[in-house]
Formats: structure tokens, C-alpha cells, sequence
């Protein structure tokens, strides 16, 4: 318990530099004015859209989760909220682990299984994303800001690693013992305390991979994915409309949720604090819009901050307060990774 107040602690520290970052210079004298200038429609509409999305974000990880076992969907709906929910307020990104632990023991699913479906979630959404980012970059005018290179560097980064991930995971997946081998003897030389713990994960994702969806289940994943994915793109643009952002068009829109995605991956404080902002600092570096638009950028990260968090949040809290998920268990499951040869509870 103390580490994890701990981490809560050091990650608040990080997100408030990160803030800092992003809206320093930033001139609040008037922000009053622009807030209460917000069209409350467009704004509504987002919120409502955003809130459909993520029930669809729900259902679609609920496809991968019902190949593993018989479980109903009400456990699904149960574990997904509360479990998104703990990605935004625990720290570092520790609530990934709250969803396997969960759906474990339920209808047979296994800790291995269940957390397998959390990394191919991940993998697939990250590999897709940069390659959406560069798609849509190439599509819009050039804006000179001098964050574009740095914008760049990172999406060229974070696609590294996905696609690195990717890479170890197929070929542990199609030559276990060798590639798990060579990943001991390199680790070893790192830190053989953390190598042990990553090949734990490995073992975890591995075993649970061998009874994952057939093809018919994984495109129905991925059919979710894109109806998911276009909801969000629709709704930045609904945002701007509210924030008094006009110009922002449809690719430029889907380009800052691109940049915003690949941005909040990065393990920071609760609810993304400072790499949410710094991402669509990034994002709006590459987009070319006029004086007055530019000067509601800050009014625009705020109100999109404020209403995922309400969302994601309110939808958790339900399943809390009406006693389906039991508090107590949220902060051991988000104090590390889920026990590879975990069963019930």
C-alpha cells in the first residue's frame, strides 16, 4: 500500500510538470470570457458521442474476453467500466492490470488469458494509430511549428516499440523456448530482477494467446475497432465546433486524435494529467488554423480533459456504487501485474 501511495504521489509530481509545460506562456486573463462563450450543443454532442464510443470500447474488448470462456456480459460490462476507469485514476497506467484481474476465475477465464487480451488490445490499437498518424500528417498542409520534428520523433518512437513488441510477441509465439532464451540472456545483463518479471508477462500473454479469438471473432475486434475509432475522430471535431475552433477540419481532427493516443500510452499521472496536454499541444503544432482559433486551444484541451474524464469515471462509478465491483479490490489489482497462475477470487 505504501508503494503504491508512493507512486500516486510521484506520478501527481510528473503530471503537474507536464501541465506546466504545456500551458506555459499561456495567457488566462480572458479565459472566463471563452468559457462561458462555449456553444453547450456541439459540446453535448460530444459527450453523448464520446459516451457511445465507449461502450463500444466495452463490447469490443468483451469479444476478445467471451473466447476465453462463457462469461456474461454483464461481468464483461462490469470489469470494462470499472477497469477503464482505473486507467484513468490510478497512476502510471497501472490500471491496465484491473480488467484481467476482474474477468479471472469467471466462466473459466484464466489470469494468463484474461491479461492477453489486454496486449493484444494494446498492440493493435498502437500499430494502427502511428500508421494513422503518418496517413493523416501527409494529408494536411505543412505548418512550420517548430514541435513538428519533435511530434514526429515521437510517433516514429512509439511505432519502435509497438512494432517491436509485436515482433517478440509472434516469434515467442512461434518459437517459444528459443526467443524466451535469447530475452533471459540479454535481460540478465540489464537487471535480472525486471527480466524475471517481463518473462512472467510473456509466459502470461503467451498462454493465454493459444485460446484467443478464431478470425471470425478477431475481424469482428477489429469491426468494433474502426466504428470505435471513427466515433472519436467525429467527436474532436464537435468539440472545436463548441470551443469556437471552426477551421478544424475532419483529417485535421482525426490527426490530433491520432497524436492524443499515442501521447496519453506514456505511463504519467492519474487521468493522464500533463501527457494529455502535452499531446494535443504536439497535435495542434501540426495543424494550420487561424489567430482566433489558435487562441482557444487551451479552452479546447480543457473541456475534451474534462469530459472523457466525466465519462470514463461516471461509467466505473455505476458499477461501484451499486456494489458490483468492490473497491478494496481496485487497489490490488492496481498494484501490479496480474499473477500469471491466478485463478478465481
Amino acid at each position: 500500500m505504501r508503494a503504491f501511495a508512493l507512486k500516486y504521489v510521484l506520478s501527481i509530481a510528473l503530471g503537474a510538470v507536464l501541465v506546466w509545460l504545456a500551458f506555459r506562456g499561456e495567457d488566462w486573463s480572458d479565459f472566463g470570457q471563452r468559457l462561458a462563450a462555449v456553444d453547450p450543443v456541439p459540446v453535448v454532442g460530444y459527450v453523448v458521442l464520446f459516451a457511445v464510443a465507449h461502450v463500444l470500447r466495452i463490447v469490443r474488448w468483451g469479444v476478445l474476453v467471451r473466447a476465453l470462456g462463457p462469461i456474461r456480459w454483464r461481468d464483461v460490462f462490469s470489469a470494462g467500466a470499472v477497469g477503464y476507469m482505473c486507467i484513468i485514476v490510478f497512476p502510471l497506467r497501472l490500471g491496465e492490470f484491473v480488467r484481467p484481474y476482474l474477468v479471472r476465475g469467471k466462466a473459466g477465464i484464466t489470469a494468463s488469458g484474461a491479461l492477453a487480451t489486454v496486449v493484444v488490445e494494446r498492440v493493435i490499437d498502437g500499430l494502427l494509430f502511428v500508421a494513422l498518424f503518418f496517413t493523416f500528417i501527409s494529408l494536411l498542409p505543412p505548418s512550420g511549428h517548430s514541435a513538428v520534428a519533435a511530434v514526429k520523433l515521437s510517433a516514429w518512437l512509439a511505432g519502435a516499440v509497438f512494432l517491436g513488441a509485436l515482433i517478440v510477441l509472434l516469434a515467442a509465439y512461434w518459437r517459444r523456448a528459443r526467443t524466451v532464451a535469447v530475452l533471459e540472456s540479454l535481460g540478465n545483463r540489464i537487471h535480472r530482477g525486471l527480466t524475471a518479471k517481463a518473462l512472467g508477462l510473456l509466459d502470461a500473454f503467451l498462454d493465454g494467446l493459444a485460446v484467443l479469438p478464431d478470425h471470425r471473432r478477431l475481424l469482428g475486434f477489429l469491426a468494433f475497432t474502426i466504428v470505435y475509432w471513427i466515433a472519436l475522430g467525429v467527436g474532436m471535431r464537435l468539440m472545436a465546433l463548441g470551443t469556437h475552433i471552426p477551421d478544424l477540419s475532419w483529417i485535421g481532427g482525426f490527426a490530433l486524435l491520432t497524436v492524443l493516443t499515442v501521447g496519453i500510452m506514456v505511463p504519467a499521472g492519474p487521468g493522464f494529467t500533463g501527457t494529455f496536454e502535452l499531446a494535443l499541444k504536439g497535435g495542434f503544432a501540426l495543424l494550420v488554423l487561424s489567430p482566433s482559433s489558435m487562441e482557444n486551444v487551451a479552452l479546447y484541451t480543457i473541456m475534451l480533459h474534462v469530459a472523457q474524464l466525466v465519462v470514463q469515471v461516471g461509467f466505473g462509478a455505476l458499477w461501484l456504487i451499486t456494489g458490483q465491483v468492490r473497491l478494496g479490490r481496485l487497489v490490488e489489482a492496481g498494484g501490479g501485474p496480474v499473477h500469471p497462475g491466478g485463478g478465481g477470487d
